[in-house]
């Protein structure tokens, strides 16, 4: 079966990634544990070695799939994790995305519904850190209007295996 995914390349402009059941198997693979080593899958999916690392390199390129290690920040000497839930003047939402993710200490950002515009994820060494990054940059990009944070205090669940392509 084929699936269509939808892409934004840009706000104004989609294009269609079309995905198989192939591309979903090695996606759900990599997901479950992304060390698995092509010849792994390929052995699972009775397929060559080589079209699972072109499939892999298609994904990753097409910004689909990214395989990453993911952290506990209160583990590893992080223990100040905020959420900010921030609304925006919409004509001014991409100008506002953009200098959100040029920020190092902001580690996610997305465009959401409801009741905040966009919600962000900022991880520092200590309050004193967020403070400055919160203080001299966050709050001098041009469009924000509100900002709302919430200090996290511990993380009870963090997966990124759900089911793709449902």
């Amino acid at each position: 079966m084929v699936r269509e995914i939808k892409k934004n390349v840009k706000a104004e402009n989609t294009q269609q990634q079309i995905l198989d059941d192939l591309d979903f198997e090695i996606i759900t693979r990599l997901q479950k544990d992304g060390r698995t080593s092509y010849t792994e899958i390929a052995e699972e999916l009775r397929i060559t070695v080589g079209t699972v690392r072109n499939r892999v390199q298609r994904l990753t390129e097409n910004e689909i799939l990214k395989i990453v290690g993911v952290v506990n920040p209160f583990k590893t000497g992080n223990p100040s994790v905020t959420m900010f839930g921030i609304k925006v003047q919409l004509h001014l939402l991409e100008d506002v995305i953009s200098e959100l993710v040029k920020i190092p200490e902001v580690r996610f950002v997305a465009a959401a519904t409801g009741v905040y515009d966009i919600y962000a994820e900022v991880i520092t060494s200590s309050n004193e850190e967020l403070y400055k990054v919160f203080k001299s940059q966050m709050s001098k990009i041009e469009g924000i209007e509100l900002m709302d944070s919430s200090l996290l205090l511990a993380i009870y669940k963090q997966t990124y295996d759900w089911e793709v392509g449902t």
